[in-house]
């Protein structure tokens, strides 16, 4: 896919390798962040009994709060070919209300995802 669906901060987070921090930018750092939160709610589903939640993109474009925040200002850039190193970038996409291309349907909040996908159907537990 060329276009996110959702979006989460990924600047300068901190993560540990081999022993030293460093830090990561981009998709390494907000993927793994939003994967936590989603993980979490199925952890709490699971105690309440519930299934775990199945593939949730047509569902986020289902919720009628959204997803948390709703990204309007910014822009991105894309790094022109001939020159990787980042000096020159060339126009990329602007950031709007409701879905852009840029950050998706917005960033997540963790009480908006809670209270959406909590008591949502899932698949079946064999916990139950």
């Amino acid at each position: 896919r060329a276009f996110p669906d959702v979006a989460a901060f990924g600047s300068f987070e901190p993560v540990l390798v081999n022993g030293k921090y460093d830090s990561v930018y981009g998709t390494s750092g907000s993927c793994p962040q939003f994967a936590a939160m989603i993980s979490l709610i199925n952890i709490m589903r699971y105690q309440k009994k519930l299934g775990p939640l199945g593939p949730l993109t047509q569902t986020f474009y289902q919720l009628e709060n959204g997803i948390g925040f709703d990204v309007t200002v910014g822009q991105s850039y894309a790094t022109n070919r001939q020159n990787m190193c980042g000096k020159k970038y060339l126009p990329g996409f602007e950031t709007a209300v409701g879905w852009d291309a840029v950050t998706g349907l917005g960033s997540p909040k963790w009480s908006v995802l809670v209270d959406a996908l909590l008591d949502l159907p899932g698949t079946s537990s064999k916990s139950n």
